[in-house]
């Protein structure tokens, strides 16, 4: 390329002066000074915060010694007086970062001193690693300070904490030439060599610019609209990466060659720099990059940016990757002119040797897919079957970026049925595939086999705060129709969540519940059900545990054309959930999928009562099996039973009044053993239960058994922790049944009276 030409860094700012220096020490808590501890790092905090506080002049002074630092490369650009004044104020630090100095002069030996040579450059790289560490931190205490301007020290404030009108600026601002030197300096550091300093900078340009949106009068400087600078350096940050091996080979004739891989390495370091601004800029602010920044530099950008996916460095390559991903939400006219150009990169990185490239490519292709799905039809071929081969990458996050894939086709409206047609002809490999993904992966299997093992040895401890989460008794009332089956779709997940990480396992079986939905039984069944069957009789127990989840995921979309094969599947399922040598995690995935089954339960049950072909006893024997689980000693066993007996309760409604005795039974007991996170569960099921079986609940002896127990548990909670996260669920729960027992509510109407009091 002709224009190429070597890269080159704006001035750099002046170097950092002593008190700042031996600021950053202090509040780094190095050691080594003086009056090194506690009290010293409290008194560093202070004297920044006054610092920062006291004046807009004091203001600008501190950020700008904090960007001072970030730009100094290494100790040997700081003036010598600041450094004697950081070696008494903090010897130690003085001594990690810059006593490599004192011994420059060992390494001139050459020859026989080669080993004293060795040492010295080792010393010097540890220093310079200190130093940068130095450099960083001033950056977050840089960045920290412009996102978040302190008030003025003394400020009259209001009652909400703001600067009272007329006694000064609200919020502390930069002096215009502050500001200035700060901005420049941000862009020198973009393109250093240190990795943790680009990354410092990047960021606080990122933050700063999205903070002018909303700090205008004290940010002002920093937004994208005014920082003519700030897009065409970047650019030329790309570029430059972009030309390096143009540059390098036009001016080998010219330079040593120590000299060519020097301006090779800033070119590829500001490139670097640059675009994980870019990056960062495009996450936050991606509407006021493309509105505000110079239109010329802005439209460049695409054309430099897809340049940088033919990178030889990864690293380049995922930046861009992830710079344009971004742009497609906004998509400026630069990249729907250059889409072709785009898709073709997309195509060339499909299979490169780096996951992450891949991954991105993933992940790029499903939000062109999301967003913008008119540029994937006329290729929705090809895509569908690179996103096939992609689910089955062996790394679990390029597979899991794919999967995101069907998942989001399947939310489509009417673009899925203009490519259904394609997407159809996968499905028959997609969906084996797919549950494949529904297995645990062995690392995941041998942790949760470890913690299987903990729990087991701690049944009897309580639930830790963060493994709880708010669940509430919500009124289930018959005939409510589809938003009953909305509101159970948090504790059909809560059955048969180990974390709430997003993994391949849940994705995958998201998809082919929203597959299911989308092409329907006629599709899915024939290539799913010889798979599934083969891993219904896996003799892993994870295996199995898998499909069992992939059985329960189709329930919605095949539901009533599985109807045949149910009456051999449904004992399975009862003998998966009571089986004593199951893993606990099998246990929770049949409790959870018998609850999606569970309308079909009820309509055998309800079809043998009134005097047709149906199994009479069927409901009961669910409810029998469920409640002969809910005294696990494994949490998340309680939880799935006793969520899938809700949901049972629910659809099964009066066809369980025959079984309330022996469950309200095991529900009564369960409440005595139960943790935080299981009773919350419980209180919602017995609701529900009272809310679907009506005055049923208040017949004969049935509310003393669970009447007083109740009664009991609110008085304990009530008097132990007033605010107790299970109290309100159980009153709700209580309430469910006063209105459901009607006038058998006699005996403790007072008692309950008394304690509401």
């Amino acid at each position: 390329m002709a224009s190429a030409r070597p890269f080159e860094l704006p001035p750099p700012p002046p170097p950092p002066n002593g008190a700042v220096l031996s600021l950053l020490a202090a509040l780094s808590g190095a050691g080594g000074g003086p009056a090194d501890g506690p009290d010293r790092h409290q008194a560093a905090l202070k004297a920044r915060d006054n610092a920062l506080s006291s004046s807009p002049e004091g203001y600008g002074d501190l950020c700008a010694g904090f960007g001072r630092v970030l730009a100094c490369p290494s100790p040997e650009a700081a003036p010598e007086d600041a450094l004697i004044q950081l070696r008494g104020s903090d010897p130690g630090r003085f001594e990690e970062c810059c006593g490599w100095m004192a011994h420059r002069g060992s390494s001139e030996h050459g020859g026989s001193e080669h080993g004293i040579n060795a040492e010295f450059e080792a010393r010097k790289a540890r220093g310079l690693e200190s130093w940068t560490a130095l450099r960083q931190m001033a950056g977050l205490l840089l960045k920290n300070a412009l996102v978040s301007p302190p008030l003025p020290k003394n400020a009259p404030l209001d009652a909400l904490g703001r600067v009272v009108p007329g006694h000064g600026p609200m919020r502390m601002e930069l002096p215009p030439h502050v500001a200035e030197e700060i901005k420049r300096g941000l862009l020198t550091c973009i393109a250093d060599r240190r990795q943790a300093v680009r990354g410092a900078a990047s960021t606080a340009v990122a933050r700063c610019c999205a903070s002018a949106v909303h700090l205008e009068k004290s940010m002002g400087a920093f937004a994208v609209k005014n920082w003519s600078e700030l897009v065409p350096y970047l650019l030329s940050c790309v570029e430059a990466g972009n030309d390096a091996a143009l540059v390098s080979a036009a001016t080998s004739s010219v330079t040593t060659p120590e000299e060519n891989e020097a301006a090779c390495r800033l070119a590829e370091d500001a490139a670097l720099g640059a675009l994980n601004t870019l990056r960062k800029l495009i996450e936050d602010i991606p509407n006021r990059l493309a509105n505000e920044a110079p239109s010329s530099s802005f439209h460049d950008l695409i054309p430099a940016l897809l340049r940088s996916l033919g990178a030889h460095e990864e690293p380049r390559k995922i930046e861009a990757l992830g710079c344009l991903s971004g742009l497609i939400a906004p998509l400026p006219g630069s990249l729907v002119a250059r889409m072709d150009e785009y898709l073709a990169g997309l195509s060339s990185l499909a299979s490169d040797p780096n996951p992450g490239v891949r991954r991105l490519v993933c992940r790029s292709i499903v939000a062109l897919l999301e967003r913008r799905s008119e540029y994937l039809k006329p290729h929705i071929a090809s895509v569908g079957e690179f996103m096939l081969r992609a689910t089955c990458d062996s790394d679990p996050d390029v597979a899991l970026e794919a999967c995101e894939f069907w998942l989001t086709y399947a939310s489509l409206d009417e673009e899925a049925w203009e490519m259904a047609a394609a997407v159809g002809e996968l499905i028959p490999r997609l969906l084996p595939q797919l549950l494949r993904g529904t297995v645990y992966p062995p690392e995941k299997v041998e942790e949760l086999t470890e913690l299987n093992a903990l729990e087991e040895a701690s049944a009897t401890a309580g639930d830790r705060a963060e493994d709880l989460a708010p669940v509430f008794h919500r009124s289930r009332t018959k005939g409510q129709g589809d938003d009953s089956d909305d509101d159970s779709d948090d504790d059909d997940d809560d059955a048969f969540d180990d974390d709430h990480e997003w993994t391949l396992r849940k994705c995958s079986a998201a998809s082919l519940d929203a597959l299911a939905g989308t092409f329907g039984p006629q599709a899915v069944l024939p290539p799913l059900l010889p798979a599934l069957q083969e891993g219904l009789g896996h003799a892993d127990q994870w295996v199995r545990e898998g499909s069992v989840l992939a059985l329960g995921a189709i329930a919605d979309g095949c539901g009533e054309d599985l109807a045949p094969h149910l009456p051999r599947l449904h004992p399975f399922l009862v003998g998966e959930l009571t089986g004593p040598d199951r893993i606990p995690q099998l246990r929770c995935i049949a409790a959870w999928t018998l609850g999606r089954y569970a309308s079909w339960a009820a309509e055998q049950t309800g079809t043998a009562n009134n005097g047709g072909e149906g199994d009479a006893s069927l409901v009961g024997r669910v409810a029998e099996a469920l409640a002969g689980r809910m005294l696990d000693p494994h949490r998340r066993v309680q939880v799935a039973t006793t969520s899938a007996l809700g949901v049972l309760v629910e659809t099964a409604g009066d066809l369980l009044v025959p079984y309330l005795e022996p469950v309200y039974g095991v529900l009564v007991r369960a409440m005595g053993r139960y943790g935080t996170r299981s009773r919350l569960v419980l209180f919602d099921t017995m609701g529900a239960m009272a809310d679907q079986c009506g005055s049923a609940i208040g017949e004969g002896n049935l509310p003393g058994t669970y009447v007083p127990p109740l009664l009991r548990l609110w008085n304990d909670v009530a008097t132990e922790n007033p605010f107790d996260r299970t109290l309100l669920p159980l009153m709700e729960c209580l309430g469910s049944s006063v209105v459901a027992c009607g006038l058998n509510y006699q005996p403790w109407a007072m008692e309950t009276f008394e304690m509401a009091s």
